[in-house]
């Protein structure tokens, strides 16, 4: 067992180089913020490591009574490393932002985990008292009240569309809406998945009589939130080691399939806006590799714009600051303003 357990590092050690955990390892949960490159060697040389000492020891391994006991300490390091990881998971998350998601959001009966409604609130985050005001529907707002005749650009997306950690009138969505003289009726909320933003921009745009135009975002990291987790998750399921393996891996074939949930999504917001004679943008960001651009946008015919934030202009806890806020929307209204104009 312990030869075989060797061998299997060494085959990671050799199999697994920065491709192969881009895909299965940090893709599918990156958002801003990228994974180093030290992480890839660091982990290749720790498994390459393991496996040489593992077989240096087995020669002195104890046999018969002392080899059963050994067996034995081994096994009973499973429930202790389950006790450790389970401790651990719950301070994985930043304690703000835990904060934050508990204080400012409610669960839904159709659209799960979402803001709360008519809310007043100020929340502190990355530093600031930041204000969150939402309508009776559970929309961010400004404190006044969406008109639903008025000419409006509509967004939809997770914590970056809300406009996490930026005062409203700091968020992409409003410096937009104000560049093109436009309302701004916002769908996002923190931690939503492409399904969920599909589903509220489904039930808010029959509202609307004057839809101007649909933004969308896509990151990579909505690949693995798009696994919905099951209402009554298994004994296996519910463990702190199973929960760390799913977290840290995707297979290929969990890889393509959110890739195809999230395409189908993204088809679905583009037809939902064309049906109601809208423009449908996607903004994609989040450094999303050439692939899954072609696969998503350009294979599907989705009309897309990339922009990348860099790091200095994100806040502490990982979402675009305002010089990041206004680096997306100065490449929206490029986009917009053609789009509409030719319309």
């Amino acid at each position: 067992m312990i030869v075989l357990a060797a061998l299997a590092l060494c085959a990671f050690a050799w199999r697994c180089d920065a491709a192969w955990f881009d895909k299965h390892v940090f893709l599918p949960q990156q958002f801003f913020i990228r994974a180093g490159p030290g992480i890839v060697l660091a982990a290749r040389t720790t498994a390459a490591a393991a496996a040489v000492l593992l077989l240096a020891l087995v020669p002195s391994l104890p046999r018969g009574a002392s080899g059963r006991r050994l067996l034995l300490a081994v096994l009973l390091t499973v429930p202790a490393a389950e006790l450790v990881i389970r401790w651990r998971l719950r301070r994985l998350v930043r304690p703000e932002l835990a904060a934050a998601m508990d204080a400012l959001t409610t669960l839904d009966p159709r659209y799960g985990r979402t803001f709360g409604p008519s809310m007043d609130r100020v929340q502190p985050l990355s530093g600031r008292e930041i204000r969150f005001r939402t309508d009776p529907e559970g929309r961010r707002i400004s404190g006044v009240a969406i008109d639903p005749a008025a000419p409006s650009l509509v967004f939809t997306g997770e914590s970056t569309v809300a406009g996490f950690g930026l005062q409203w009138e700091e968020t992409f969505a409003v410096l937009l809406g104000a560049r093109l003289h436009l309302q701004v009726v916002n769908l996002g909320s923190p931690n939503y998945r492409a399904d969920q933003s599909w589903l509220r921009l489904k039930d808010t745009l029959p509202k609307l009589p004057h839809p101007a135009a649909v933004v969308g975002i896509f990151m990579p990291g909505l690949v693995g939130r798009s696994f919905v987790p099951p209402d009554e998750p298994t004994l296996l399921q519910s463990s702190g080691l199973y929960r760390l393996w799913k977290h840290l891996y995707w297979s290929d074939a969990s890889v393509d399939e959110g890739m195809r949930s999230i395409g189908a999504v993204m088809r679905e917001m583009a037809a939902l806006a064309k049906a109601r004679g809208a423009p449908c943008i996607f903004l994609v960001t989040g450094h999303t590799p050439q692939w899954m651009v072609h696969e998503l946008f350009e294979m599907q015919s989705l009309d897309h714009v990339v922009v990348e934030v860099p790091g200095e202009e994100l806040l502490a806890e990982g979402h675009p600051g305002l010089r990041g806020s206004t680096r997306i929307a100065d490449a929206l209204e490029a986009r917009l303003r053609t789009t509409l104009a030719n319309r």
